[in-house]
C-alpha cells in the first residue's frame, strides 16, 4: 500500500470511485495510516479514538493476526486483501447502531456495484457477489450517557488474496481487459471502500431509516429465500424497522404461520460452495 498513491485516489472525481450522483459533492479529509501487520485494526484504531485521533482517522494493515467478524470469529487476513477501520464521532442514539453496519455494508456494495460488479449484502454485515463472500464488517463503538460517542468501522474486503471455496475476490470479478478500474490496485480499492463507508451513512442520515431501510432491502441476496428460524421453515420478507431480520414462519396450519423479526445471531444465513 503506498500512501500517496492513496492519497491521489482519493482525489478522484467521485463517481469514478463508485459514488452515487447525490453525493458527488462528498470532500472527506482522511488521516491514513498504514502497517505491514497488527493484531487487530479496529482494537488498534479503538484505542487511537479514545486518544483524541479525529473522525476521519484511517489505520489499515497488510494483514492481521487477529482480525474479527461478528460474534468473535476470527477472519482471515492474508496478504492481498484490504483490511481497513475507519474511526467516526455520529453523536447517535445507542439504540440505533444496528444502522452503522447496515449502513455501511450498503455503502460498499453500492459503490461496487455502480463500478459494474454484481455485488449484494447478507444481513447484517457481509458483502456478497454470486453467491459467494467478497467482505464483512465489524463495527464497534464506545457509549457515553447512552450515545454513541465513538463508532470504528472495520472492513475486511477479498482483494487479491486467496479465498476459500464460500468466498470470492474482486480479483476473480474485475475484466482486466476493461481498462482502467480504481479495483485494479489496492489503493484504488481503498479509496472506494472509504467513499462507500461514508456514501452509506450519509445516505441513511440523509434519506432516514424508513428510504434507507428500503434500499438495503433491494440489495439484500436472502430476499424471498428460506431459511431456517427456531428449528422452523421461514421465508425472508425483508427488514424490520429497527433494521432486524423480518420473516415469516411457515406451517402446514395457516393459523400457525406468523410473522416475526430475528436479530443478528438469531438465524444463520449461508453461502454457496
Amino acid at each position: 500500500m503506498n500512501l500517496d498513491t492513496l492519497y491521489q485516489m482519493l482525489a478522484q472525481p467521485p463517481q469514478e470511485l463508485g459514488v452515487a450522483p447525490d453525493f458527488l459533492a462528498l470532500r472527506p479529509r482522511f488521516q491514513l495510516h498504514w502497517v505491514e501487520q497488527i493484531d487487530s485494526t479496529n482494537r488498534e484504531l479503538a484505542t487511537m479514538m479514545a486518544a483524541g485521533a479525529p473522525a476521519g482517522t484511517v489505520l489499515m494493515a497488510a494483514t492481521q493476526q487477529a482480525g474479527r467478524g461478528q460474534w468473535g470469529r476470527q477472519w482471515l487476513s492474508q496478504p492481498g486483501g484490504l483490511y481497513l477501520s475507519l474511526g467516526l464521532r455520529p453523536e447517535l442514539e445507542a439504540q440505533r447502531s444496528a444502522f452503522l453496519t447496515l449502513a455501511s455494508a450498503w455503502g460498499v456494495a453500492t459503490s461496487l456495484e455502480n463500478l459494474g460488479l454484481p455485488v449484494q449484502v447478507k444481513w447484517p454485515n457481509d458483502l456478497v457477489a454470486n453467491g459467494k463472500k467478497l467482505g464483512g464488517l465489524l463495527v464497534e463503538t464506545r457509549l457515553a450517557n447512552c450515545c454513541i460517542k465513538e463508532a470504528v468501522i472495520g472492513l475486511g474486503l477479498n482483494s487479491f488474496n486467496p479465498v476459500p471455496p464460500t468466498g470470492i475476490s474482486l480479483q476473480q470479478l474485475i475484466q482486466p481487459e476493461a481498462g482502467f478500474s480504481p479495483l485494479n490496485t489496492l489503493e484504488g480499492i481503498a479509496a472506494v471502500a472509504l467513499y462507500g463507508l461514508l456514501q452509506g451513512y450519509f445516505f441513511w442520515q440523509n434519506q432516514g431509516d424508513s428510504a434507507f431501510l428500503a434500499a438495503y432491502q433491494a440489495k439484500m441476496t436472502h430476499l424471498g429465500q428460506t431459511v431456517v428460524v427456531n428449528d422452523r421453515l421461514a421465508e425472508v420478507r425483508g427488514l424490520g424497522g429497527a433494521g432486524n431480520l423480518r420473516v415469516h414462519l411457515q406451517s402446514h396450519l395457516p393459523a400457525d404461520s406468523i410473522d416475526l423479526e430475528v436479530k443478528p445471531g438469531e438465524v444463520t444465513l449461508g453461502y454457496n460452495a
